[in-house]
Parts: C-alpha cells; sequence; structure tokens
C-alpha cells in the first residue's frame, strides 16, 4: 500500500507550525506501520524536486507559496498548486491519496481517479472576515487585522454574504464542499469539529471520521530526560510560578492577548514570569507591547527553538495558557499536558475534563484569562493536574491516531 499526503506547508521544508508538523508526524509513524508513504508539497525556496529526509520521500512541486499562507491571497497559491499535483499523479503509482485543505480539488475532478481522503481542520473551512470593501487585507496589507476574527461561511449561503466575502466563498469555500463531497472518506481533528462540517457542507455522516491531532509521547519522555534547560540560564528563579505559551505570533492566536493578562496578574503575584516561544508577523507588536510595559526582566521571548530543546521549557513551566480566538486543536497544548502541565484553554475544551486538569475558558480576553490563572494558582495542586493531564495526553500518543487510519485505509481499498 503506497500513500500519498499532500499538503500546503509541511516541515523541515517550511517554518516550523502545527500543520508542518502534523503531516510529518504522521508520516513518520504511517513509515513505522509499514505502509510506503510520499509527501508531495509546494516549492520551499529552492526548485522542483524530490529529497528523502528520515525515510521519507518528499517532492517538492511549484508554486512557492509560504509566504503568502497568512494572507487570503495565498488560496490562489494552493489551488495553482492542487493543479500540479493532479499532473503529478497522473504519471505514478500509488493507491490512495489522503489530502489536507483543498489540496486534493483538481484530482478530484478526474473521472479515472484513486480513492482520495479529505482532512480538514478547523483554520481551514472558517474564513477571515475581511468584506469585500476591504480589498487591501486579501493582498496582505493591515496585516494585523486579517485574523482576528473567523467566520463559518455556508456553500449555500445568499447573495448578500456571496456580494461581502466573494472571495472567500468562490476561492475557499465552494472548493472545500466539492472536496468533501466527492472524497471516499473525510477526516477533522473533534466530534466538534466533525458534526459542525457535517451541518455546514451537508456530508454524509457515515463518511466522516476523527484523526486527532497527536503527540509523540516516547520522543517526548525522551527529552525530558535529557533536558539541559534552567531556569537559572534564562533569569527565573526557583520559586517563580511560570506562565508558558507557544504558539505562531498572529493576531489569532492571541499571544498579545496573554500579555495583556499578565499585566494584571503580576499587580497580584508579583513573582510570576511569562515565557513566549514563537516567531510570526505579529513579533513587532508582541515585543513592543513588552517594552512599552516594561517587561523585559518578566516576559521571555524565544523564537526558532529546535524541537530538541523546546521540552525543556516546558517541563520549566508551571501552567500553559493556549488563547487561540477560535476553537482549534493545538499540538503545543498537546505537548504541555504531556509534560505535566495543567492547562488554561480558550480553544481545546475536550483536553480538560471536568476542570481537573485546568480550566476552559469561553473567551480569550484578558480579564478572563487572567482570573484563571489567579484562580488555578490560588486552588494549589498545579503538580497533581499536570500528573492528570499527562494521563489524558497519552491518549492522543500518534501510534495509536495512526494505527486507527490505517485501519480507514484498508477499508477503502478493499472495498
Amino acid at each position: 500500500m503506497k500513500i500519498i499526503l499532500a499538503a500546503k506547508c509541511v516541515h523541515p521544508f517550511h517554518p516550523f507550525g502545527g500543520i508542518q508538523k502534523y503531516v510529518y508526524n504522521y508520516a513518520k509513524f504511517l513509515a513505522k506501520e509499514g505502509v510506503e508513504t510520499e509527501i508531495v508539497a509546494p516549492l520551499d525556496k529552492g526548485k522542483p524536486r524530490t529529497e528523502i529526509y528520515e525515510g521519507i520521500k518528499y517532492t517538492l512541486l511549484a508554486p512557492r507559496i509560504y509566504q503568502y499562507l497568512e494572507y487570503p491571497i495565498g488560496w490562489l497559491g494552493v489551488h495553482i498548486f492542487s493543479l500540479n499535483l493532479a499532473k503529478y499523479l497522473k504519471n505514478i503509482e500509488f493507491d490512495l491519496l489522503h489530502t489536507f485543505d483543498i489540496t486534493g480539488y483538481q484530482y478530484l475532478k478526474r473521472k479515472k481517479r484513486k480513492p482520495v481522503i479529505t482532512h480538514i481542520f478547523t483554520d481551514n473551512y472558517m474564513c477571515n472576515s475581511i468584506p469585500i470593501w476591504k480589498l487591501a487585507s486579501f493582498w496582505g496589507h493591515n496585516i494585523d487585522n486579517i485574523k482576528r476574527n473567523k467566520i463559518a461561511i455556508s456553500p449555500e449561503a445568499g447573495k448578500m454574504t456571496i456580494l461581502k466575502y466573494p472571495f472567500q466563498y468562490f476561492l475557499k469555500i465552494k472548493p472545500i464542499q466539492y472536496c468533501l463531497t466527492k472524497s471516499d472518506l473525510v477526516f477533522s481533528e473533534q466530534e466538534i469539529f466533525r458534526r459542525e462540517i457535517i451541518e455546514l457542507y451537508n456530508i454524509n455522516p457515515k463518511k466522516c471520521h476523527i484523526a486527532p491531532v497527536g503527540i509523540d509521547m516516547s520522543f517526548i519522555n525522551s527529552r525530558l530526560s535529557e533536558n539541559r534547560i534552567t531556569r537559572k540560564a534564562i533569569g527565573i528563579m526557583e520559586n517563580d510560578l511560570v506562565l508558558l505559551t507557544v504558539a505562531r505570533l498572529a493576531a489569532d492566536k492571541g499571544v498579545d492577548k496573554v500579555i495583556h493578562a499578565f499585566i494584571d496578574i503580576k499587580r497580584k503575584l508579583p513573582n510570576i514570569k511569562l515565557i513566549i516561544i514563537g516567531s510570526g508577523y505579529q513579533e513587532k507588536e508582541i515585543l513592543k507591547l513588552i517594552a512599552d510595559n516594561r517587561l523585559k526582566n518578566d516576559v521571555f521571548h524565544f523564537k526558532n527553538i529546535p524541537e530538541e530543546e523546546l521540552y525543556g521549557f516546558y517541563r520549566i513551566s508551571d501552567i500553559y495558557i493556549s488563547a487561540l480566538s477560535f476553537l482549534a486543536s493545538s499540538i503545543s497544548a498537546l505537548e504541555a499536558m504531556a509534560c505535566f502541565l495543567p492547562i488554561i484553554t480558550t480553544a481545546q475544551p475536550w483536553l480538560v475534563k471536568n476542570n481537573e486538569n485546568g480550566i476552559t475558558l469561553e473567551n480569550n480576553e484578558p480579564k478572563s484569562i487572567s482570573d484563571a490563572v489567579i484562580r488555578l494558582v490560588e486552588a494549589g495542586q498545579l503538580k497533581q493536574k499536570g500528573q492528570i493531564s499527562n494521563r489524558i495526553a497519552q491518549d492522543y500518543d500518534w501510534k495509536n491516531i495512526v494505527r486507527s487510519a490505517k485501519q480507514k485505509y484498508e477499508q477503502i481499498l478493499s472495498n
């Protein structure tokens, strides 16, 4: 059995992020299960080519679109890649195409095709709320406002909605509907999103399955045992309370909200520190926010942290905060839980079990976040809550997720 994984970005050829890590780890564990796997993705900075990385074959096709994916104009690039992917697949042997987002759009139009799975994440089918009269934002201007909010647009939307959001409707929503309805199976990350896409896109529930975001527990445990990151080396005292957030510095990730919350928390808990790990277009805004509020000795920003060192930062922290502006999975939240941290989250309620390992918030407003931190600290038992987090995280081990997906592959091919 040979599987093609098609994604618009992937580690290690594009900067680190959730989708990139997902596809990379998914392929790695498929290979461990004896499945021949090839990843096809858009170009990085080089030319179209094939490479082998950690035993996995990567094929990189035109165009080079990663730098535009934060902008709505990036959807055009994904459509061009989808066309080149369909041409590439015409000339190779494989058994099943597993596509992420709308990368399989053009291949699905072929009369003679192999089975296709469309894997859809929240960020794929939720749209930036940029109306037609803010056309500049489509091209990347006013980028700090591009991803503040998300909206769900129905494929059966009325004329007024289509006139207001024509780019989202024709470049994203309708292609997604085509991919979801024409694919043999649909994967989504959680039951809450499965129900949403079934209702929004009128998909047959029987072909919609869950493939959660996963983590490599074995790798995480090995990194924790070899941890060389210390609080002293960073400038943090042993008796300090350390908050951590790991996210791309983009408006929808809520890192700026966490800093505003931190300012409020510090008035009540003077010995508190905040570690931020991530990079992105909001970096200048984040650094200015830190400087303007004289937080250089209290807020520590790191970017481009190697994967091997990342878990050391989880280990020296006390509470993890995920402050996304909409419901979505987070590999970082799961990694934090695997590293024995209680979590405060605005986006992954399924990871918090009866408040035993943290707190779920209804929004990412700074006051909500600061109140939650205070409540969690005053309740005590952070270590015990972290133990519960770790037990929950073990259910999301990649080997379990991939074995379940492999069974779905075999069912499709046997039919």
